[in-house]
Protein backbone atom coordinates (compact mmCIF):
# COMPACT_ATOMS: atom_id res chain seq x y z
CA UNK A 1 0.00 0.00 0.00
CA UNK A 2 1.12 3.38 -0.24
CA UNK A 3 2.44 5.99 2.34
CA UNK A 4 -0.67 7.92 4.25
CA UNK A 5 1.62 9.61 5.98
CA UNK A 6 0.34 13.55 6.35
CA UNK A 7 2.21 15.27 3.60
CA UNK A 8 1.15 19.27 2.83
CA UNK A 9 0.54 19.96 -1.04
CA UNK A 10 0.01 23.35 -1.13
CA UNK A 11 3.25 24.24 -2.03
CA UNK A 12 2.69 21.96 -5.39
CA UNK A 13 -0.03 24.18 -6.25
CA UNK A 14 2.05 27.49 -5.96
CA UNK A 15 4.22 25.70 -8.63
CA UNK A 16 6.08 28.66 -10.84
CA UNK A 17 3.62 28.36 -13.85
CA UNK A 18 4.98 27.94 -17.20
CA UNK A 19 4.44 28.81 -20.92
CA UNK A 20 3.85 25.44 -22.90
CA UNK A 21 4.04 24.56 -26.39
CA UNK A 22 0.47 23.63 -26.58
CA UNK A 23 -2.82 25.03 -27.46
CA UNK A 24 -3.61 28.72 -27.88
CA UNK A 25 -5.30 31.64 -26.62
CA UNK A 26 -7.72 33.95 -28.32
CA UNK A 27 -9.08 37.47 -27.53
CA UNK A 28 -10.98 40.02 -29.16
CA UNK A 29 -8.46 42.36 -29.17
CA UNK A 30 -4.99 40.67 -29.78
CA UNK A 31 -6.53 37.75 -31.93
CA UNK A 32 -4.41 34.25 -31.76
CA UNK A 33 -1.57 33.98 -29.42
CA UNK A 34 -0.11 29.99 -29.24
CA UNK A 35 1.10 28.61 -26.07
CA UNK A 36 -0.47 28.20 -22.85
CA UNK A 37 0.66 28.55 -19.33
CA UNK A 38 0.22 25.98 -17.30
CA UNK A 39 1.83 24.50 -13.90
CA UNK A 40 2.04 21.03 -15.36
CA UNK A 41 5.85 21.65 -16.97
CA UNK A 42 8.03 20.03 -14.46
CA UNK A 43 12.08 19.47 -15.09
CA UNK A 44 13.30 16.50 -16.77
CA UNK A 45 16.01 14.29 -14.50
CA UNK A 46 19.54 15.94 -15.43
CA UNK A 47 20.60 13.66 -18.03
CA UNK A 48 24.03 12.96 -16.00
CA UNK A 49 22.13 11.60 -13.36
CA UNK A 50 20.62 9.13 -15.61
CA UNK A 51 21.21 5.62 -15.75
CA UNK A 52 21.34 3.46 -19.19
CA UNK A 53 19.26 0.44 -17.24
CA UNK A 54 16.19 0.39 -14.59
CA UNK A 55 13.94 -2.48 -13.77
CA UNK A 56 10.72 -0.47 -15.62
CA UNK A 57 10.55 2.23 -18.04
CA UNK A 58 6.54 3.40 -17.93
CA UNK A 59 6.27 5.81 -21.55
CA UNK A 60 3.42 8.50 -20.65
CA UNK A 61 3.16 10.41 -18.21
CA UNK A 62 -1.05 10.92 -18.09
CA UNK A 63 -2.58 10.05 -14.88
CA UNK A 64 -1.83 5.99 -15.81
CA UNK A 65 1.76 6.32 -16.36
CA UNK A 66 2.01 8.78 -13.49
CA UNK A 67 0.22 6.17 -11.25
CA UNK A 68 1.99 2.96 -12.86
CA UNK A 69 5.41 4.79 -11.87
CA UNK A 70 4.72 6.28 -8.63
CA UNK A 71 3.34 2.38 -7.32
CA UNK A 72 6.43 1.20 -9.03
CA UNK A 73 8.58 3.30 -7.38
CA UNK A 74 7.11 2.77 -4.41
CA UNK A 75 7.47 -1.02 -4.22
CA UNK A 76 11.23 -0.50 -4.62
CA UNK A 77 11.54 -0.71 -8.49
CA UNK A 78 14.10 1.14 -10.30
CA UNK A 79 11.87 3.21 -12.76
CA UNK A 80 12.20 5.31 -15.85
CA UNK A 81 8.82 7.69 -17.05
CA UNK A 82 9.54 9.01 -20.17
CA UNK A 83 6.68 12.17 -21.51
CA UNK A 84 6.69 13.01 -25.18
CA UNK A 85 5.04 16.47 -24.17
CA UNK A 86 7.00 19.24 -22.35
CA UNK A 87 4.02 18.34 -19.55
CA UNK A 88 2.85 15.76 -17.23
CA UNK A 89 -0.96 15.04 -17.71
CA UNK A 90 -1.72 13.75 -21.11
CA UNK A 91 -5.04 14.20 -22.05
CA UNK A 92 -5.81 16.12 -18.64
CA UNK A 93 -3.82 19.60 -18.14
CA UNK A 94 -5.24 23.06 -16.49
CA UNK A 95 -4.57 26.56 -17.63
CA UNK A 96 -4.98 29.37 -15.09
CA UNK A 97 -7.11 32.32 -17.10
CA UNK A 98 -7.12 34.75 -14.37
CA UNK A 99 -5.93 35.49 -10.29
CA UNK A 100 -9.01 32.86 -9.31
CA UNK A 101 -10.42 31.13 -12.45
CA UNK A 102 -8.78 28.33 -14.93
CA UNK A 103 -9.87 25.97 -17.44
CA UNK A 104 -9.57 22.38 -18.45
CA UNK A 105 -8.08 21.91 -21.50
CA UNK A 106 -8.81 18.03 -21.66
CA UNK A 107 -10.65 15.33 -20.11
CA UNK A 108 -11.97 16.97 -16.81
CA UNK A 109 -15.09 15.19 -15.64
CA UNK A 110 -15.34 13.39 -11.87
CA UNK A 111 -17.57 11.73 -9.75
CA UNK A 112 -18.41 10.09 -6.72
CA UNK A 113 -19.91 7.37 -8.64
CA UNK A 114 -16.76 6.58 -9.93
CA UNK A 115 -14.50 5.05 -7.33
CA UNK A 116 -10.79 4.49 -8.46
CA UNK A 117 -10.59 8.76 -9.02
CA UNK A 118 -12.44 9.23 -6.06
CA UNK A 119 -10.61 7.16 -3.77
CA UNK A 120 -7.55 8.82 -5.15
CA UNK A 121 -8.74 11.99 -4.43
CA UNK A 122 -9.07 11.63 -0.78
CA UNK A 123 -5.71 10.35 -0.55
CA UNK A 124 -4.33 13.58 -1.44
CA UNK A 125 -7.13 15.61 0.29
CA UNK A 126 -8.30 17.12 -2.72
CA UNK A 127 -12.10 15.83 -2.97
CA UNK A 128 -13.61 19.30 -3.21
CA UNK A 129 -15.76 19.80 -6.48
CA UNK A 130 -16.74 22.48 -8.56
CA UNK A 131 -20.08 21.95 -9.58
CA UNK A 132 -21.50 22.96 -13.43
CA UNK A 133 -24.79 23.40 -15.15
CA UNK A 134 -23.95 21.00 -17.93
CA UNK A 135 -26.58 18.99 -18.67
CA UNK A 136 -29.30 17.63 -21.28
CA UNK A 137 -31.98 15.32 -21.73
CA UNK A 138 -31.19 11.83 -20.60
CA UNK A 139 -31.78 8.72 -22.93
CA UNK A 140 -34.80 6.82 -23.22
CA UNK A 141 -35.21 4.48 -20.48
CA UNK A 142 -36.47 1.94 -23.11
CA UNK A 143 -32.93 2.43 -24.82
CA UNK A 144 -30.96 0.30 -22.64
CA UNK A 145 -33.65 -2.12 -21.89
CA UNK A 146 -32.41 -4.61 -24.17
CA UNK A 147 -32.90 -7.57 -21.46
CA UNK A 148 -36.21 -6.70 -20.25
CA UNK A 149 -34.16 -5.50 -16.85
CA UNK A 150 -32.88 -2.49 -18.41
CA UNK A 151 -29.57 -4.13 -19.15
CA UNK A 152 -28.70 -5.32 -15.43
CA UNK A 153 -28.97 -9.30 -16.83
CA UNK A 154 -26.26 -8.20 -19.84
CA UNK A 155 -23.59 -6.24 -17.52
CA UNK A 156 -23.76 -7.89 -14.11
CA UNK A 157 -20.42 -6.98 -12.87
CA UNK A 158 -19.42 -3.51 -14.55
CA UNK A 159 -15.33 -3.56 -14.06
CA UNK A 160 -14.97 -6.96 -15.05
CA UNK A 161 -15.92 -8.58 -18.59
CA UNK A 162 -14.64 -11.90 -18.01
CA UNK A 163 -16.83 -12.32 -15.01
CA UNK A 164 -20.13 -10.80 -16.38
CA UNK A 165 -19.59 -12.72 -19.84
CA UNK A 166 -18.92 -16.21 -17.70
CA UNK A 167 -22.45 -15.25 -16.08
CA UNK A 168 -24.10 -14.54 -18.90
CA UNK A 169 -22.94 -14.85 -22.27
CA UNK A 170 -25.37 -12.66 -24.19
CA UNK A 171 -23.30 -9.90 -22.89
CA UNK A 172 -21.09 -10.22 -26.68
CA UNK A 173 -24.02 -10.72 -28.49
CA UNK A 174 -25.43 -7.35 -27.47
CA UNK A 175 -22.13 -5.78 -27.91
CA UNK A 176 -22.02 -6.73 -31.30
CA UNK A 177 -25.32 -4.29 -31.94
CA UNK A 178 -23.54 -0.57 -33.28
CA UNK A 179 -26.15 2.20 -31.20
CA UNK A 180 -27.63 2.23 -34.91
CA UNK A 181 -28.47 -1.06 -34.66
CA UNK A 182 -30.23 -0.82 -31.15
CA UNK A 183 -32.18 2.25 -32.23
CA UNK A 184 -33.72 0.74 -35.34
CA UNK A 185 -35.14 -2.16 -32.33
CA UNK A 186 -36.88 0.13 -30.84
CA UNK A 187 -40.49 -0.02 -30.72
CA UNK A 188 -43.40 2.62 -30.15
CA UNK A 189 -41.08 5.90 -30.99
CA UNK A 190 -41.90 8.26 -33.63
CA UNK A 191 -39.36 8.75 -36.43
CA UNK A 192 -38.82 12.24 -34.87
CA UNK A 193 -38.54 10.67 -31.31
CA UNK A 194 -35.70 8.46 -32.95
CA UNK A 195 -33.85 11.32 -34.37
CA UNK A 196 -33.85 13.32 -31.01
CA UNK A 197 -32.58 10.25 -29.54
CA UNK A 198 -29.64 9.52 -31.95
CA UNK A 199 -28.88 13.36 -31.77
CA UNK A 200 -28.36 12.92 -27.81
CA UNK A 201 -26.57 9.70 -28.15
CA UNK A 202 -24.42 11.22 -31.34
CA UNK A 203 -23.19 13.36 -29.25
CA UNK A 204 -21.59 11.40 -26.71
CA UNK A 205 -18.40 10.40 -28.61
CA UNK A 206 -18.59 12.47 -31.66
CA UNK A 207 -18.73 9.23 -33.72
CA UNK A 208 -20.85 7.99 -36.19
CA UNK A 209 -23.51 5.35 -34.28
CA UNK A 210 -22.94 3.04 -36.75
CA UNK A 211 -19.56 2.89 -35.99
CA UNK A 212 -20.35 2.67 -32.32
CA UNK A 213 -20.99 -0.24 -30.21
CA UNK A 214 -24.21 0.15 -28.42
CA UNK A 215 -21.75 -1.60 -25.55
CA UNK A 216 -20.10 1.35 -24.90
CA UNK A 217 -22.93 3.62 -23.98
CA UNK A 218 -24.77 0.71 -22.21
CA UNK A 219 -21.66 -0.20 -20.30
CA UNK A 220 -21.41 3.67 -19.30
CA UNK A 221 -25.55 3.14 -17.71
CA UNK A 222 -24.51 0.16 -15.77
CA UNK A 223 -21.49 2.41 -14.20
CA UNK A 224 -24.32 4.54 -13.42
CA UNK A 225 -26.12 2.34 -11.12
CA UNK A 226 -28.53 1.38 -14.61
CA UNK A 227 -30.07 4.42 -13.64
CA UNK A 228 -30.09 7.13 -16.87
CA UNK A 229 -30.83 10.24 -14.82
CA UNK A 230 -27.41 9.77 -13.46
CA UNK A 231 -25.72 9.77 -16.55
CA UNK A 232 -25.18 13.57 -17.04
CA UNK A 233 -24.41 14.24 -13.35
CA UNK A 234 -21.71 11.23 -13.17
CA UNK A 235 -19.84 12.61 -16.38
CA UNK A 236 -20.21 15.92 -17.21
CA UNK A 237 -21.07 18.28 -13.70
CA UNK A 238 -18.32 18.09 -11.46
CA UNK A 239 -15.15 19.15 -11.90
CA UNK A 240 -11.76 19.03 -9.70
CA UNK A 241 -11.52 22.28 -7.49
CA UNK A 242 -7.81 22.56 -7.57
CA UNK A 243 -7.77 21.35 -11.54
CA UNK A 244 -6.30 18.02 -13.23
CA UNK A 245 -3.29 19.69 -12.84
CA UNK A 246 -2.91 20.29 -9.58
CA UNK A 247 -4.25 16.42 -9.13
CA UNK A 248 -1.06 14.63 -11.73
CA UNK A 249 1.47 16.97 -9.23
CA UNK A 250 0.86 15.50 -6.31
CA UNK A 251 0.67 12.12 -7.71
CA UNK A 252 4.22 13.48 -9.41
CA UNK A 253 5.40 14.29 -5.82
CA UNK A 254 4.99 10.60 -4.67
CA UNK A 255 7.18 9.39 -7.50
CA UNK A 256 10.38 8.57 -6.27
CA UNK A 257 12.09 7.85 -9.87
CA UNK A 258 13.58 9.20 -12.86
CA UNK A 259 11.97 10.82 -15.55
CA UNK A 260 12.64 12.68 -19.30
CA UNK A 261 10.21 15.44 -20.29
CA UNK A 262 9.58 16.21 -24.20
CA UNK A 263 11.18 13.28 -25.52
CA UNK A 264 8.76 11.01 -27.84
CA UNK A 265 9.63 7.06 -28.10
CA UNK A 266 10.60 6.30 -31.66
CA UNK A 267 10.87 2.43 -31.22
CA UNK A 268 10.93 -0.30 -28.47
CA UNK A 269 12.89 -3.41 -29.38
CA UNK A 270 12.76 -6.91 -27.28
CA UNK A 271 15.46 -9.28 -27.00
CA UNK A 272 17.59 -11.91 -24.92
CA UNK A 273 19.37 -10.55 -22.00
CA UNK A 274 19.32 -9.04 -17.78
CA UNK A 275 17.54 -5.97 -19.55
CA UNK A 276 15.80 -7.16 -22.34
CA UNK A 277 13.69 -4.15 -23.47
CA UNK A 278 15.35 -1.34 -25.10
CA UNK A 279 13.18 2.11 -25.63
CA UNK A 280 14.84 4.49 -28.06
CA UNK A 281 13.86 7.92 -28.04
CA UNK A 282 13.63 10.50 -31.54
CA UNK A 283 16.58 11.91 -30.09
CA UNK A 284 18.80 9.07 -30.64
CA UNK A 285 18.93 8.01 -26.61
CA UNK A 286 18.57 4.53 -25.50
CA UNK A 287 17.49 3.03 -22.12
CA UNK A 288 16.83 -0.68 -21.12
CA UNK A 289 14.66 -2.35 -18.81
CA UNK A 290 13.48 -5.56 -17.31
CA UNK A 291 9.90 -4.15 -18.40
CA UNK A 292 7.81 -1.41 -20.63
CA UNK A 293 4.73 -0.35 -19.87
CA UNK A 294 3.63 1.68 -22.31
CA UNK A 295 0.60 4.09 -22.06
CA UNK A 296 0.58 5.72 -25.33
CA UNK A 297 -3.63 6.29 -26.61
CA UNK A 298 -4.51 3.43 -28.80
CA UNK A 299 -5.02 6.37 -31.09
CA UNK A 300 -1.58 6.86 -31.96
CA UNK A 301 0.54 3.60 -30.80
CA UNK A 302 1.21 3.15 -34.60
CA UNK A 303 3.82 5.80 -34.53
CA UNK A 304 6.21 3.37 -32.21
CA UNK A 305 8.19 0.47 -34.27
CA UNK A 306 7.97 -2.77 -32.35
CA UNK A 307 10.58 -4.98 -32.56
CA UNK A 308 9.26 -7.40 -32.64
CA UNK A 309 6.25 -6.31 -34.41
CA UNK A 310 2.54 -6.30 -32.40
CA UNK A 311 0.29 -9.12 -33.61
CA UNK A 312 -1.61 -8.50 -36.60
CA UNK A 313 -5.12 -8.94 -34.49
CA UNK A 314 -3.65 -6.58 -31.84
CA UNK A 315 -2.80 -3.88 -34.82
CA UNK A 316 -5.80 -4.42 -36.43
CA UNK A 317 -7.85 -3.79 -32.97
CA UNK A 318 -5.89 -0.64 -33.01
CA UNK A 319 -6.86 0.82 -36.43
CA UNK A 320 -10.21 -0.37 -37.60
CA UNK A 321 -11.64 -1.79 -34.01
CA UNK A 322 -12.04 1.62 -33.06
CA UNK A 323 -12.68 5.06 -34.40
CA UNK A 324 -10.69 8.28 -32.50
CA UNK A 325 -13.44 10.63 -31.20
CA UNK A 326 -12.07 13.86 -32.88
CA UNK A 327 -13.60 16.54 -31.46
CA UNK A 328 -11.71 19.47 -30.49
CA UNK A 329 -12.26 21.25 -27.43
CA UNK A 330 -13.13 25.02 -27.51
CA UNK A 331 -13.41 27.33 -24.29
CA UNK A 332 -15.50 30.67 -24.14
CA UNK A 333 -15.84 33.17 -21.81
CA UNK A 334 -18.75 35.49 -22.69
CA UNK A 335 -19.46 38.34 -19.94
CA UNK A 336 -23.56 37.22 -20.59
CA UNK A 337 -25.10 35.59 -17.13
CA UNK A 338 -26.43 32.17 -18.32
CA UNK A 339 -27.55 30.71 -14.62
CA UNK A 340 -29.81 28.65 -15.98
CA UNK A 341 -27.37 27.02 -18.43
CA UNK A 342 -27.26 26.08 -21.82
CA UNK A 343 -27.16 23.22 -24.16
CA UNK A 344 -27.31 23.46 -27.77
CA UNK A 345 -26.42 20.92 -30.48
CA UNK A 346 -26.04 22.31 -34.00
CA UNK A 347 -26.35 20.63 -37.33
CA UNK A 348 -25.71 20.96 -41.15
CA UNK A 349 -22.14 22.44 -42.03
CA UNK A 350 -21.49 24.36 -38.51
CA UNK A 351 -17.87 23.64 -37.38
CA UNK A 352 -19.32 22.95 -33.89
CA UNK A 353 -21.22 19.77 -32.80
CA UNK A 354 -22.39 21.34 -29.46
CA UNK A 355 -22.26 23.84 -26.61
CA UNK A 356 -22.71 23.73 -23.03
CA UNK A 357 -22.49 26.02 -20.01
CA UNK A 358 -19.82 25.05 -18.32
CA UNK A 359 -19.54 27.01 -14.62
CA UNK A 360 -19.69 30.86 -13.75
CA UNK A 361 -16.51 32.87 -13.54
CA UNK A 362 -16.67 35.64 -11.64
CA UNK A 363 -18.55 37.77 -13.76
CA UNK A 364 -18.20 35.95 -16.79
CA UNK A 365 -19.65 32.61 -18.08
CA UNK A 366 -17.90 29.52 -19.71
CA UNK A 367 -19.51 28.07 -22.38
CA UNK A 368 -17.53 24.53 -23.44
CA UNK A 369 -17.86 23.54 -27.53
CA UNK A 370 -16.87 20.53 -28.87
CA UNK A 371 -16.06 21.07 -32.52
CA UNK A 372 -15.36 19.16 -35.31
CA UNK A 373 -11.89 18.49 -36.80
CA UNK A 374 -9.82 20.16 -39.39
CA UNK A 375 -12.03 23.91 -39.69
CA UNK A 376 -8.95 25.94 -38.78
CA UNK A 377 -10.00 26.67 -35.42
CA UNK A 378 -6.71 27.67 -34.09
CA UNK A 379 -6.45 30.39 -36.94
CA UNK A 380 -9.84 31.31 -37.77
CA UNK A 381 -11.44 34.17 -36.25
CA UNK A 382 -14.56 33.85 -38.14
CA UNK A 383 -15.17 30.23 -36.45
CA UNK A 384 -14.68 31.64 -33.10
CA UNK A 385 -16.62 34.59 -33.62
CA UNK A 386 -19.55 32.50 -35.12
CA UNK A 387 -20.16 31.43 -31.34
CA UNK A 388 -21.96 34.47 -31.23
CA UNK A 389 -24.71 33.41 -33.46
CA UNK A 390 -25.08 29.97 -30.83
CA UNK A 391 -27.13 31.93 -28.57
CA UNK A 392 -29.40 34.21 -26.99
CA UNK A 393 -29.94 37.73 -26.93
CA UNK A 394 -26.61 39.44 -25.59
CA UNK A 395 -24.07 37.01 -25.72
CA UNK A 396 -20.50 38.30 -27.09
CA UNK A 397 -17.60 36.56 -26.95
CA UNK A 398 -14.42 38.05 -24.87
CA UNK A 399 -11.33 35.45 -24.90
CA UNK A 400 -11.17 31.78 -25.73
CA UNK A 401 -9.42 28.74 -25.12
CA UNK A 402 -8.44 25.79 -27.33
CA UNK A 403 -6.37 22.86 -27.81
CA UNK A 404 -6.95 20.38 -31.50
CA UNK A 405 -6.85 17.17 -29.95
CA UNK A 406 -8.01 16.04 -33.37
CA UNK A 407 -4.14 17.24 -34.59
CA UNK A 408 -2.47 16.20 -31.73
CA UNK A 409 0.36 13.59 -32.68
CA UNK A 410 0.49 12.40 -28.88
CA UNK A 411 -3.16 11.73 -28.95
CA UNK A 412 -5.17 11.52 -32.21
CA UNK A 413 -8.30 12.89 -31.20
CA UNK A 414 -9.48 12.03 -27.50
CA UNK A 415 -10.74 8.65 -26.72
CA UNK A 416 -10.85 5.35 -29.11
CA UNK A 417 -14.75 4.58 -29.70
CA UNK A 418 -15.06 0.79 -29.87
CA UNK A 419 -16.82 -0.48 -32.60
CA UNK A 420 -19.51 -3.54 -32.45
CA UNK A 421 -18.23 -6.96 -31.90
CA UNK A 422 -14.80 -5.38 -30.27
CA UNK A 423 -15.25 -7.46 -27.13
CA UNK A 424 -15.02 -10.52 -28.45
CA UNK A 425 -12.69 -10.21 -31.22
CA UNK A 426 -10.04 -7.73 -29.97
CA UNK A 427 -10.35 -7.52 -25.74
CA UNK A 428 -7.98 -10.14 -24.36
CA UNK A 429 -5.91 -9.86 -27.16
CA UNK A 430 -5.09 -5.83 -26.51
CA UNK A 431 -5.17 -6.09 -22.56
CA UNK A 432 -2.58 -8.97 -22.73
CA UNK A 433 1.51 -8.37 -22.47
CA UNK A 434 3.81 -8.55 -25.43
CA UNK A 435 6.74 -9.98 -24.24
CA UNK A 436 7.59 -8.02 -21.43
CA UNK A 437 6.02 -4.74 -22.97
CA UNK A 438 2.41 -4.01 -20.91
CA UNK A 439 -0.03 -2.00 -22.39
CA UNK A 440 -2.38 0.28 -19.89
CA UNK A 441 -4.54 3.38 -19.69
CA UNK A 442 -8.17 4.61 -19.53
CA UNK A 443 -8.42 3.38 -23.16
CA UNK A 444 -7.86 -0.11 -22.04
CA UNK A 445 -10.06 0.35 -18.66
CA UNK A 446 -12.67 -1.94 -18.18
CA UNK A 447 -14.78 -0.06 -16.05
CA UNK A 448 -14.43 4.05 -16.69
CA UNK A 449 -12.67 3.68 -19.71
CA UNK A 450 -12.18 7.02 -21.37
CA UNK A 451 -12.24 8.70 -17.87
CA UNK A 452 -9.12 9.56 -15.40
CA UNK A 453 -11.27 6.79 -13.15
CA UNK A 454 -10.39 3.94 -15.83
CA UNK A 455 -6.82 5.24 -16.36
CA UNK A 456 -6.19 4.27 -11.95
CA UNK A 457 -8.18 1.09 -12.97
CA UNK A 458 -5.95 0.62 -15.42
CA UNK A 459 -2.96 1.48 -13.72
CA UNK A 460 -3.60 -0.89 -10.39
CA UNK A 461 -4.16 -3.72 -12.95
CA UNK A 462 -0.92 -3.67 -15.10
CA UNK A 463 1.13 -2.47 -11.72
CA UNK A 464 0.27 -6.25 -10.58
CA UNK A 465 1.04 -7.88 -13.77
CA UNK A 466 4.64 -6.39 -13.68
CA UNK A 467 5.04 -6.88 -10.26
CA UNK A 468 4.41 -10.56 -10.90
CA UNK A 469 6.43 -11.08 -13.69
CA UNK A 470 9.24 -9.20 -12.39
Amino acid sequence: MLSLETVDYQHIYRRKIKQSQEGFHWTTKYGFQYGLPTAAIVPSTPKPDLSPTYDVIIIGAGFAGLTAARDLSFRGKKTLLIEARDRIGGRCWTVPTGPDTQVEMGGTWVHWQQPHVFSELQQYGMDEFEETVAGGEDCEVVFFDVDGQGGRSVIPFPFNLEASVKQNAEYLDVDKLSIEDRVAQLDGLTQEEKAMLKAHLASFYGVPLEKTSFMEVLRVHALCNFDPGMMEPATMKYKLAEGTTAFALAILEEYKGDRIFGSPVSSIKQSDGEFPVSVTLKNGDRYSSEAVISTVPINVISSIVFDPPLSALRQEAFSSGVTPARTDKLLVYTPTKLNNGLNIACEGDMPYASSFTDGIHGNHTLLTLLAHPDISLDRSDENIRLVETLRPAGVTVDSAYGHLWSDDPYAGGVMPVRGPGFLEKYHEEIRKPHGRVYFCGSDFADGWRGFISGAFEDAYRVTREVLKAC
